[in-house]
């Protein structure tokens, strides 16, 4: 295998006396997931720029944590046979660390086993962690040697979230079959991360405003279809070489083995993708419940950060990261500014005083769960790890879940999963509803003001697609008639111009609208796919997304619309520019709801005078609806709750950026950079405070 490997050693700062000794750490089990980290993650740790470049110029072992029962399943793989030939691997048990839930506790008392198994020697061994779902550029670890032999005592590195579902069969095909490997370039998979970006990802890119996340544990910025920029709060801690031995675990491994392991505080952050890049693969529907519809506010995001974030958070979020899958573009510099003023403006709101890593409360409460979970798994008393540390405060709760075995653990944990249902219960309840009166009017107003700011009625040529019974067509018809009306079945089939009396879909248009109902929303990317072509550098798509009869529907739609994320936005969102309307909310949900209820009576063929009474109260009705729309005029950027229409407008770039983009292969050629070149290329070193 290390035969196979490119060599660069000019690329390679070489002057040190002896071989540095690297422990590389990975924590997987069970066979499905050994199966699927052996069919792409694997394989890229063993392209010729990663293992075996470290196996060539370091003491390198593999240190895998991993059940006992699973060995054999890694020992079966048949390229398991080309890693143990690059590198010594060694197996260290965790079968009492095994739950069947609350994975980040595992893993972190995993990664803790694997530092103290090296005894006295941690302080000269650098530890390289990795995870299981990470694909790795090659030439990656090319990167991470330069930095280590610098003598950088922490390594933070970033990793970009994109859909496992369609990333791994994209992947797979990449592999070399005679070798077994997977051989790509940065920028080549950075590509196909843009292209099969997470949901999450959408929602913390805070230059789109069409949804957000709960929780934004990283911010991204687009800069254009090549080019995302990012600050990072939530950080992979690449490699580690401790400055003093590892103590039990007091907090998760990415809060506090940087702060425990490094009291320096040095750092330094991999923040350019062509000399580092990893893509991290989930599930599209993980963490698809934290988006909602709407911007993403500074002083929403600076409240939820203040509620969580320790120093070393707020630290590492004050480092520009750029993913690019071409060269730099000329915009960058402006778009580093603006990222820059909107987390200025976060760090301004948040509360002065970061919370401690150590017994962190998202820590101590999954101890208390993992501990739960341990005791379900064995009806006898636990004993609790020693990795694990026991302050004098949660030591007694502790060892008493743990030595009450089974049952008194089935109690606590029916407990604690009563707490989130009632809760859920509680908002099932209490949700607010919403009503209108000519409930269509705030609707309307969407599709209307998009028409007149964006000059759609001076357009030369403008497309209207409907996928129903659309009233667009006649309410647009003064303001802004339309050169081609199409049906969303005929634009999905293709336009045949030669069938006599079809639509002429030759040239570019100025505008599209697109008049979407809730029923089909989720054609919407599809449908834009097949626009794109037809719209002129520069020109607009806008998607008008209509819940008809949203007022007698028990579900909300604005978190029902947040989760077709990937059904509405195109691939290439990056590259353009995203806003998004809402028309709804609480007061016109309610008027609707009492019209509707009073034109029932009012149409009663009984109860005479309750039908007078209730068609005499419908004018007030209509004249509470009136002062509502007129209270809501102006579209709202955030989105409200029960939404009832919105209006997604996507501008595309004047020219497509970089559009013949040749396929890059083989060993990231970039070399190790000098300490003022690193400087020079925006790479950060920030030592303690």
């Amino acid at each position: 295998m290390t035969g196979t490997v490119a060599r660069s050693s000019e690329d390679i700062h070489t002057s040190m006396t002896s071989r540095p000794k690297v422990r590389f750490l990975t924590a997987i089990w069970g066979q499905r997931y050994i199966r699927e980290f052996a069919a792409v993650s694997l394989p890229s740790y063993l392209a010729p720029g990663n293992l075996p470049l470290l196996a060539d110029h370091c003491d390198l072992e593999v240190l895998v944590m991993t059940s006992e029962a699973s060995r054999a399943h890694f020992e079966a793989e048949p390229l398991f046979t080309r890693l143990t030939a690059a590198c010594p691997v060694r197996f260290i048990y965790i079968d009492d660390l095994i739950t069947t839930g609350v994975y980040g506790v595992t893993l972190t008392l995993a990664y803790t086993r694997g530092i103290l198994s090296m005894g006295a020697a941690q302080t000269d061994t650098h530890f390289v962690f990795m995870n299981s779902d990470f694909v790795l550029a090659d030439g990656a670890f090319r990167e991470l040697l330069c930095r280590m032999q610098e003598g950088h005592p922490c390594i933070m590195a970033p990793s970009l979230r994109a859909q496992a579902e369609s990333v791994m069969p994209a992947l797979a095909g990449r592999i070399d079959p005679a070798t077994g490997t997977l051989v790509i370039a940065p920028r080549q998979l950075v590509r196909i991360a843009f292209d099969n970006l997470h949901p999450t990802v959408i929602g913390k890119t805070v230059s789109q405003d069409f949804v957000t996340c709960r929780t934004h544990n990283q911010v991204y910025y687009q800069v254009d279809s090549d080019t995302l920029l990012a600050r990072y709060h939530l950080i992979f801690m690449l490699a580690i070489k401790p400055e003093r031995p590892m103590q039990p675990a007091n907090s998760y491994c990415d809060y506090g083995f940087v702060p425990e392991l490094v009291p320096s505080g040095k750092f330094h952050v991999l923040d350019d993708s062509d000399r580092f890049f990893m893509l991290e693969m989930q599930s599209s529907e993980q963490e698809l419940s934290l988006l909602r519809c709407g911007m993403s506010d500074a002083a929403g995001i600076a409240k939820e950060l203040s509620s969580w974030t320790t120093r070393e958070h707020r630290r590492f979020a004050s480092v520009d990261v750029v993913f690019h899958a071409g060269d730099l573009p000329p915009a960058l510099p402006r778009a580093r500014t603006a990222l820059q003023d909107f987390m200025r403006s976060i760090d301004a709101r948040m509360r002065r005083r970061a919370k401690p890593h150590k017994e962190h409360y998202y820590w101590a409460s999954g101890v208390e769960v993992w501990c739960m979970l341990r005791a379900l798994d064995s009806p006898e008393p636990i004993a609790l790890p020693p990795e694990l540390a026991l302050s004098d405060r949660r030591r007694p709760w502790l060892l008493r879940i743990a030595g009450q075995g089974v049952r008194r653990a089935r109690h606590h944990s029916a407990r604690l999963a009563r707490y989130p249902l009632a809760l859920a219960d509680w908002l099932g309840i209490r949700m607010p509803r919403s009503v209108s009166w000519d409930h269509l009017w705030l609707d309307r107003r969407l599709a209307l003001d998009w028409a007149t700011q964006t000059g759609v009625a001076t357009a030369t040529r403008t497309l209207l697609v409907t996928s129903g019974a659309s009233l667009l067509s006649r309410e647009l018809s003064r303001l802004a008639p339309f050169s081609v009306e199409l049906g969303a079945a005929q634009m999905r089939r293709g336009i045949d111009d030669t069938t006599p009396g079809s639509p002429v879909l030759n040239g570019s248009f100025d505008a599209v609208l697109m008049h979407v109902f809730r029923s089909n929303v989720r054609q919407t990317r599809n449908l834009i796919e097949h626009v794109v072509p037809f719209v002129r550098p520069g020109g607009q798509i806008a998607v008008f997304v209509e819940h008809l009869r949203s007022e007698t529907d028990p579900t909300d739609f604005s978190v029902e619309l947040a989760s077709y994320i990937l059904d509405v936005l195109p691939a290439s969102w990056i590259g353009q520019r995203v806003r998004a309307r809402f028309a709804g909310g609480r007061m016109k949900r309610r008027l609707r709801q009492i019209d509707l209820y009073l034109l029932r009576r009012s149409l009663s063929p009984t109860g005479k005078l309750g039908a007078f009474v209730a068609a005499a109260l419908r004018p007030a009705v209509a004249l509470a609806t009136l002062a509502n729309n007129l209270r809501l005029r102006s579209p709202l950027s955030a989105c409200p709750p029960y939404c009832s229409s919105a209006l997604l407008s996507l501008r595309l770039p004047e020219r497509e950026s970089r559009q013949d983009r040749r396929p890059e292969s083989g060993v990231s050629a970039v070399p190790c950079s000098t300490k003022d070149d690193a400087v020079q290329a925006g790479s950060v070193v920030i030592a303690g405070e």
